[in-house]
């Protein structure tokens, strides 16, 4: 698969968006970005849909300090079959700490071309 350009800053768009909606602790928002059969693996879990989805990462934000930014870093697209894959790194920043790094992962998104446009179609996260 060749993407265009336009496609691959959509990707990118994606990917930043749902830092976004994290760092906001948006979880309907931030499960919306992913298609309906979508499934978050990792540390704390597994889920898939969208409803499991948004229930597991507002669990998750939960347990984090307030004000606890999500930031992805490097993140680069691979053009693979039969869907595109983005990996990075997460950083996770709480800038009201004395100790302002709370965190990193790495991770890796499949994403796919939907009639609302990109959506991430399985999202695994490694410590």
């Amino acid at each position: 698969m060749t993407l265009e350009a336009s496609d691959s800053l959509e990707i990118l768009q994606l990917v930043a968006r749902a830092d976004a909606r994290a760092s906001a602790r948006d979880a309907e928002g931030y499960a919306a970005l992913f298609s309906e059969d979508a499934v978050m693996e990792g540390e704390e879990g597994n889920v898939s849909g969208r409803d499991a989805l948004a229930v597991a990462v507002a669990h998750v934000w939960d347990g984090e300090a307030l004000g606890t930014l999500h930031l992805t870093l490097n993140a680069i697209i691979e053009e693979s079959e039969p869907e595109p894959t983005v990996a990075s790194t997460l950083l996770l920043i709480t800038p009201l700490s004395s100790s302002p790094v709370a965190g990193t992962a790495e991770i890796r998104q499949r994403v796919r071309r939907t009639s609302s446009g990109w959506r991430i179609s399985s999202r695994t996260i490694t410590k």
